[in-house]
């Protein structure tokens, strides 16, 4: 399966290339008073306001000192609700096979991890980023 790898304070992660319709570089985000503090903002996308997730937020890890790229997720549920992930920069796409991806017994109570995969010299946490934007954040609100 086909899968993104970006860095985000300095480790790898992936997610699945079919849950992104496109990579586009951080433009403007307007900041929303009183929103979760894993809401960075909206931004303007071709005429389309969409909200925009700050994936170290939510995920719990240290916020890079620069993110250079927004992730445009899809919901597979609903082909009008799309959301952007700010991460911090996208690396590679890479092929994996499902069956090479490890759960180590540290993550396996946390539903934003499906696991850890080796790529030669790189080591990759796997996350289910669609899961958490969207069916996840409503009960962290």
């Amino acid at each position: 399966m086909q899968m993104i790898m970006f860095k985000m304070d300095e480790e790898n992660y992936l997610i699945s290339a079919k849950s992104v319709e496109e990579i586009i570089d951080t433009v403007p985000i307007t900041y929303v008073p009183l929103a979760p503090n894993w809401i960075k903002g909206l931004i303007n996308l071709r005429g389309n306001v969409m909200t925009v997730v700050d994936l170290s937020e939510l995920i719990g890890i240290p916020s890079p000192e620069k993110c250079l790229n927004i992730l445009i997720m899809k919901n597979e549920n609903n082909e009008e609700d799309r959301k952007g992930l700010l991460i911090e920069e996208v690396s590679e796409v890479v092929d994996i096979n499902p069956d090479d991806i490890e759960l180590p017994p540290e993550k396996a109570g946390d539903t934003a991890y499906i696991g850890v995969v080796s790529l030669g010299d790189k080591v990759a946490n796997v996350v289910d980023v669609t899961k958490m934007i969207f069916e996840d954040t409503t009960a962290k609100a």
